[in-house]
C-alpha cells in the first residue's frame, strides 16, 4: 500500500500523458536545433583565419572578404603603407590573386581575440626574381568573428632560390 501511495504522489496517472510528452519533444528538438546553429555561428578564430587563407588560395575572393569586419586594416607586403578600410583591403586581395598567391600554413593558434600563424609563401612575383618561395608569419586580430587587422611582416630572409 505504502509502494503505490508513493508512486501516485510522484506520477498521479501511472505514466506521463501523451500532452506532455509532445513539448517536451518539441522543446528537447528546438535545443538540440539551436545549439547546433550556435555552433557553426561561433566557429572558432583560428579556423576562421584558416578558411580565408583557403579561399584565398582557391582565387575566391568575395568567399575570403566575407570574414573581414568593414573598418579592417591589412599590413604586409602587399599594403605599405597599411591598406584601411574593406575596399582597399579587397583591392589588395585582387592583387594577391592575379599574383597566383599562395600560403601553405604550417601553425596556427589562437587566444583571445588573437590569431597567429606561420606560413610558406610562393607568388609569380617571388619567381620572376628566381625565388621559389618564402617563410612569413601572421598576427590577426578579430573582433566578434571578424577580421579588423591582418599582418604579415615582409620576410627579410628566408628566401629559397629555385
Amino acid at each position: 500500500m505504502v509502494g503505490r501511495i508513493l508512486v501516485r504522489c510522484v506520477n498521479p496517472v501511472g505514466k506521463f500523458p501523451m500532452n506532455r510528452r509532445i513539448p517536451i519533444s518539441i522543446f528537447l528538438l528546438i535545443a538540440l536545433l539551436f545549439g547546433a546553429a550556435n555552433a557553426y555561428a561561433q566557429m572558432d578564430n583560428a579556423a576562421i583565419f584558416r578558411a580565408a587563407i583557403e579561399a584565398r588560395n582557391h582565387g575566391d575572393l568575395d568567399t575570403m572578404m566575407q570574414f573581414f569586419a568593414q573598418d579592417a586594416v591589412r599590413e604586409d607586403g602587399s599594403c605599405q603603407p597599411p591598406c584601411v578600410g574593406i575596399a582597399a583591403v579587397r583591392r589588395s586581395m585582387e592583387v594577391n590573386i592575379a599574383d597566383h598567391f599562395r600560403a601553405d600554413l604550417s601553425e596556427v593558434e589562437g587566444v583571445d581575440d588573437t590569431v597567429t600563424g606561420r606560413a610558406v609563401i610562393y607568388r609569380d612575383a617571388f619567381r620572376a626574381q628566381g625565388i621559389d618561395h618564402r617563410t612569413t608569419s601572421y598576427t590577426v586580430k578579430f573582433r566578434g568573428n571578424k577580421i579588423v587587422y591582418w599582418a604579415s611582416p615582409l620576410p627579410c630572409c628566408s628566401a629559397s632560390p629555385k
